[in-house]
Order: structure tokens, then sequence, then C-alpha cells
């Protein structure tokens, strides 16, 4: 049987994108379903008590790829998503914002990640839009392409 969680799960995820206009996304794979397919999507993760959206994906940037950077330089919100999804065996909705930020020199941060993130988190690279568009892996958020090409105008 399936977990469910009835409770909205908010997250603050940031597209990190280089001079190129690449953006970087971490592959993951769900330890509950080990041959479900990897996946890859944005930095970021749950907004804690008494955090603000703009504080939880700076805490995230920091801990998944070693970024320090202040909340307020992340600027306004840039998109948002909401889903459902099952991971672990549970079954999630979901309400996320997303914000922007141009950086050269993200890495994975396997010393920031919790027991749950190292397990789930094996690398990171950069994706051109191009790439994203004709992938045939899974790449979350669904409408990345379509934020990084709005992102890439400016």
């Amino acid at each position: 049987m399936n977990a469910v969680d009835t409770s909205i799960r908010q997250v603050g995820r940031v597209l990190i994108r280089n001079h190129a206009g690449e953006v970087f996304l971490l592959r993951g794979k769900d330890p509950g379903e080990p041959n479900r397919p990897a996946f890859w999507f944005t930095p970021g993760g749950k907004i804690d008590a008494g955090e603000t959206a703009q504080e939880a994906a700076a805490r995230e940037l920091r801990e998944e790829v070693g970024i320090l950077v202040e909340p307020a330089a992340l600027g306004e919100v840039i998109g948002t998503e909401d889903v459902t999804y099952r991971f672990n065996g549970v079954s999630y909705r979901q309400s996320g914002v997303f914000f922007a930020l141009r950086h050269e020199n993200p890495r994975l941060h396997a010393e920031g990640l919790n027991a749950l993130e190292a397990q789930t988190i094996d690398t990171g690279r950069w994706w051109s839009l191009a790439q994203i568009i004709t992938s045939e892996e899974t790449i979350y958020p669904a409408h990345l392409a379509e934020m990084l090409a709005s992102l890439n105008k400016t």
C-alpha cells in the first residue's frame, strides 16, 4: 500500500544558469523504486517552518550544490509549479516557486546532503535548452524548457 501525505509540500527551487544560458540539473533515483529510471531536477527543496521561499532556496543551494548566496540575491519568482508525484513510497502534492541565479561553478555537494538526498542524488550537469527539448530523459519541472527560454531572452 502506498502512503499519502495529504499536506501540500511547499518548495523553493532555483534555475542555476551559466554564461551560455545552460541550466544546472541534479540527477536522482527513487530509492523506494530502484528500477524506476533516473530523473533530472533543479536544486531546491522544502520550505521549513519560519522560512521564506527565497530562504529555503538559498539554504538548499548551499546544501546541494555548495553555493552561498543571500536569499535576496535570488530576486523575484520566475515561475511556479503545482504537481502530484510519488517518491520513496509516498504520494505528495507539491507547490513550488522558482528563482534564477547566474553561477558558473555549481557542483554536487555531497557533504550537505541529508541521508535520503544522499541515496537519491548521484550527479549534476549542465543542460542546454536544445538538450532539454530533445531529451528522452525525465526532467522536472515539465515546463523547464519554457522557463529557461524566457530567461535566456533577458
